[in-house]
């Protein structure tokens, strides 16, 4: 063979080694040994149903099965159980979780011991733990009391004279706890009307917000700002209750179903109105982030549930997962590895793993 021929023949050869080595790269980076390549897509079958009060509670779930909490953690195991007797109810937080029955009230710290275990003056409506204290609306369902105590138990706050012929709606801490807002009715006026109180904890009122005739449904905080969120619309007010005049953004028709909170803007996940009933039946998703910007999305298949992760948002339709990052153009589809058509999605745990339900059953997915 001569020299130009030799020379062609080790050519192929190089080329041909060269487009192996690429192909195995390829498939070690989606097979994840660098690092880069995407989580593979995984559903568990929990052992709890969708009928007992499933809730995201950090990176582990909740559940009450009639008499006893208990909490798993994202592959199933058990992680603690707490005796709460008949007709309980609970809320979580990111860190403890308020229990109460009657007027029984019990605070539970991220590995289920109780901090506080007693009776209140009054018959619980509903509580509300923070990361350092819990808030519980007491009494009567108009003119209730606001009380707050520390996760041990020890009173810190109470108000009762802002909610005469008022019935509280929601409430929330903010600020690492330094503040509390509560929203409530007044059932006796000639039109409904809503009022936003806001405390600082163990202090005083900070403010109170005229917030008209449109209910809020959900208040956020995030940058330092609230996010009150009505049917109508959204508005931005600071910890004093001062509305910012240039924040309103038109929401009608659309309702939250999801948002990331922090130190930057509030990101926030809507979903047509009409289409987030009890038979979800989601084909629209809209993405407000701080007034900034108002992105509309088009999903590929009819979805049960929407949410968000990190700069991306995904969708459940029965058989498959939608992605997308919120700057893209198109979704990405992955089959769901479960075997009844998806009904329902519960929520999102903060590792990165979804609760949705087949029926009566819950499946944790391992989000890509």
């Amino acid at each position: 063979m001569d020299q130009t021929g030799e020379r062609s023949s080790r050519l192929r050869v190089y080329l041909a080694a060269a487009a192996i080595a690429v192909v195995l790269l390829l498939i070690l980076y989606v097979l994840g040994v660098f690092g880069g390549g995407p989580r593979q897509l995984a559903a568990k079958k929990l052992r709890c149903v969708v009928s007992q009060q499933v809730t995201p509670f950090g990176d582990k779930i909740l559940y009450y099965d009639g008499t006893t909490l208990f909490c798993l953690n994202a592959n199933g195991t058990e992680q603690w159980k707490y005796a709460l007797g008949a007709g309980a109810r609970f809320t979580a937080g990111d860190k403890a979780v308020a229990a109460w029955i009657g007027a029984h009230l019990h605070i539970l710290d991220q590995n289920g011991h109780a901090t506080y275990n007693d009776r209140l003056s009054d018959p619980i409506q509903y509580a509300v733990p923070g990361r350092q204290y819990v808030a519980a609306v007491i009494g009567e369902s108009f003119s209730p009391t606001l009380l707050v105590k520390d996760l041990g138990g020890l009173a810190v706050d109470s108000e009762t004279v802002a909610y005469s012929d008022k019935m509280i709606l929601d409430m929330g801490f903010f600020e690492n706890d330094s503040y509390l807002w509560t929203t409530a009715l007044d059932v006796y006026g000639v039109a409904p009307l809503t009022v936003m109180n806001i405390y600082q904890v163990g202090a005083m009122n900070t403010g109170e917000v005229d917030l008209g005739e449109e209910i809020p449904y959900e208040v956020l905080y995030s940058n330092t700002r609230l996010n009150v969120i009505n049917t109508r619309e959204s508005n931005l007010y600071d910890y004093r209750g001062t509305l910012d005049p240039l924040s309103k953004q038109l929401v009608y028709g659309w309702r939250l179903i999801d948002s990331i909170t922090g130190s930057g803007d509030a990101v926030m996940l809507f979903a047509p109105e009409l289409q987030t009933a009890d038979a979800r039946q989601i084909t629209e998703l809209r993405v407000l982030t701080g007034g900034r910007r108002d992105s509309r999305y088009t999903l590929p298949d009819t979805c049960v549930g929407a949410g968000l992760k990190g700069s991306s948002l995904f969708a459940f339709s029965g058989d498959s997962l939608f992605r997308a990052e919120l700057n893209a153009q198109r979704f990405s589809a992955a089959k769901l590895p479960i075997p009844a058509p998806v009904t329902g999605y519960i929520g999102r745990l903060s590792n990165g793993v979804a609760l949705v339900n087949a029926g009566q059953e819950v499946y944790a997915v391992t989000l890509p």
